[in-house]
């Protein structure tokens, strides 16, 4: 049975959070926690992901275990730098990210669009031809329009999904499924700093506060499977049992 929850791959940077980036040894301790918990399908969306996660499932030895997400995002960067924008796949880029993942093939890959309609156009066909090649497997997509085609070659769709924007994902999430598609969402926090603040904001305890989202989020209407970013393994353990308990 396919676990609820998706690993993040912002686990393994120290942007878009609250706590640092873990050092490899935590990163093999969150990745062997979550495969050994049946979370099996981990999300890269940065380039330091890719690299990260490529490396951890090495030294485990555990890459046939686990399932990857891939996205079209190319900067590289450090700890104090900025994550970098998503650009249109381009050939070379296939080679690059399974270096970078230290793998022969990519489970899922994400076509996050890009606004020139010919450059769109190229690099859902390049993908496509990748995925006809046997080098990647479904293919997904980041907040498609609501009116997307029946006939199109994705297979999963990517959105946001918290209490602070569940008006907008209700309908988001329905018309994704209608479309037979699976659907993945991201971001039950918003930020690891939101949580801190709504935290404090509401006077709850962090810890139950962060039950009630993840939850929220998990089992929100039409919502296959939730992609969360874990930077300790104990975490790992804690949002596992959240998710056993269920929807709100």
């Amino acid at each position: 049975m396919t676990h609820r929850l998706i690993l993040g791959g912002h686990s393994f940077i120290a942007q878009l959070g609250s706590d640092p980036a873990p050092d490899e040894r935590t990163q093999d301790a969150i990745v062997a926690a979550c495969l050994d918990a049946g979370i099996t399908t981990f999300d890269t969306t940065y380039l330091p992901e890719r690299v990260a996660l490529g490396k951890s499932l090495k030294r485990l030895g555990r890459r046939a275990e686990a399932q990857l997400i891939a996205w079209n995002f190319f900067t590289d960067f450090g700890p104090d730098d900025s994550v970098g924008g998503h650009a249109p796949y381009q050939p070379h880029h296939l080679a690059q990210m399974l270096t970078e993942l230290q793998s022969e093939h990519i489970e899922h890959l994400v076509v996050h669009p890009v606004s020139d309609p010919a450059a769109q156009a190229a690099q859902e066909a390049l993908a496509v031809s990748w995925q006809q090649a046997g080098h990647v497997g479904r293919l997904g997509t980041w907040m498609p329009p609501l009116d997307s085609p029946q006939a199109s070659p994705y297979a999963f769709a990517v959105a946001p999904c918290n209490v602070t924007c569940a008006a907008d994902a209700a309908p988001r999430f329905a018309a994704y499924k209608a479309l037979g598609w699976e659907t993945l969402a991201t971001s039950p926090f918003v930020r690891g700093w939101e949580l801190d603040k709504q935290a404090q904001q509401q006077e709850k305890d962090k810890a139950t506060l962060a039950d009630e989202l993840l939850r929220f989020s998990a089992f929100f209407p039409n919502v296959d499977r939730l992609i969360v970013a874990m930077r300790r393994p104990e975490w790992v353990a804690i949002n596992c049992a959240s998710v056993a308990r269920g929807g709100r």
